[in-house]
């Protein structure tokens, strides 16, 4: 961690210093800059910005009325099967075969033989792999 000074407007110190809470007003800066920097990660697609904003408000909802979704088991059920029902309404129409396209990325990496889960196990794991890299280079800045 590096420690910085910034200088701010009195009425802006109250509001970081209240949000802080016990946490401390730190904190309170860290999480928002760190959430601004987040936003700026937001899907650029519309349809993946609203699948994301469900599947947020979902995941909420899920623990307003059962408990963390992560911590218990029927809640994550339920969470489970509202994304399942969230993605056939989006289900586009069709087969889902893959269309072969040789200026596709995915023609390059995967032939017609691989399944859907083959493919999904190798982005499930490269998205798990990079955040498990991300916390390491977190704990040793």
């Amino acid at each position: 961690m590096v420690q910085s000074a910034i200088r701010l407007p009195r009425s802006l110190h109250v509001l970081l210093k209240k949000a802080g809470g016990e946490r401390g007003m730190g904190e309170e800066i860290r999480r928002r800059l760190e959430a601004s920097f987040d936003a700026e990660k937001t899907p650029t697609n519309p349809k993946t910005r609203e699948l994301f904003d469900a599947i947020s408000s979902i995941a909420e909802e899920t623990t307003r009325f059962y408990g963390s979704w992560s911590e218990d088991a029927f809640a994550f059920e339920v969470l489970k099967a509202s994304l399942h029902l969230l993605l056939t309404h989006y289900q586009p129409k069709g087969d889902g075969a893959p269309k072969p396209n040789p200026t596709k990325l995915a023609d390059l990496f995967f032939d017609p033989d691989h399944s859907i889960a083959d493919i999904s196990r190798l982005f499930v794991n490269a998205w798990m792999s990079d955040r498990a890299k991300r916390k390491l280079e977190d704990l040793l800045d």
